[in-house]
């Protein structure tokens, strides 16, 4: 199977290597020895970033430097190698996953007592990614949802949007789901997504109504601006849950089944 150079540079960027990284053992990639020299002819890059570059790579063990005479020369690791990259990342992540384990109990006496409000704003794409991520972690794996048929999901960031479904799969949420009217023109979903996202669709009055997206989930609302503001802002309340909760359930039962 043949990638171009751009979808192996990804690939590599997603194994672990950055994407300076990845272009840098692409050039060397092959060859008995390449040089700083050659490695800036091939690849643009400029040599103060280059030599970061190959400092790094040296520490993940995919490169070899060799000095003769007054040059030195690199030798790119074969592709084996990043088994071990790979591996080493796995055992970091369960280390974190296991202090995590330990943590959480010792946190959750911090947290803030059912009566409590709290309200947190975040800023920009990797803001509401934020948000959309600890969505992902519910202790309910439901939520619901109002979505406008133009959210960030959809406008700003089409990768994102394939992880995002990924991610719903992956954390086993399902939902209920009102869309505006409008939704149904799109692309039709398969049985299981009906399932899974479980949408209606809301009356035609209420169409371009909803500029923001909202999630109800735990005791949290979460609410996304539209995609030209780029922010989100997270309130946890019990209260305000159970009447944005009702509010919601209003809103159901006079949308029409998808």
């Amino acid at each position: 199977m043949r990638h171009d150079t751009k979808e192996t540079e990804a690939s590599l960027v997603e194994v672990g290597l950055t994407l300076t990284e990845a272009k840098i053992y692409l050039a060397g990639l092959g060859l008995k020895t390449i040089t700083i020299e050659e490695l800036g002819k091939k690849t643009q890059i400029k040599r103060p970033t280059i030599y970061h570059a190959i400092g790094t790579l040296l520490a993940k063990g995919l490169v070899t430097q060799k000095r003769v005479g007054s040059k030195l020369t690199f030798t790119v690791a074969p592709p084996q190698t990043m088994r071990a990259l790979v591996e080493e990342q796995k055992q970091k992540v369960e280390a974190r996953a296991n202090i995590l384990n330990t943590l959480i109990p010792l946190l959750s006496e911090k947290q803030i007592s059912d009566d409590a409000v709290s309200v947190a704003e975040y800023s920009g794409i990797e803001g509401m990614k934020l948000v959309m991520d600890i969505a992902f972690y519910c202790k309910s794996r439901t939520w619901d949802i109002i979505a406008p048929y133009q959210n960030f999901l959809r406008e700003y960031d089409a990768e994102y949007a394939k992880r995002y479904l990924w991610a719903r799969k992956y954390h086993g949420i399902t939902s209920r789901t009102l869309w505006e009217d409008g939704m149904r023109t799109g692309r039709k979903l398969t049985k299981e997504e009906v399932s899974e996202r479980n949408p209606r669709l809301m009356p035609w009055v209420m169409h371009g109504k909803f500029k923001s997206m909202m999630i109800l989930f735990d005791d949290k609302i979460a609410l996304f601006s539209s995609y030209e503001k780029l922010s989100a802002i997270l309130i946890t309340s019990k209260e305000l849950n159970g009447m944005f909760e009702a509010m919601f359930e209003g809103l159901w039962e006079v949308s029409e089944r998808y």
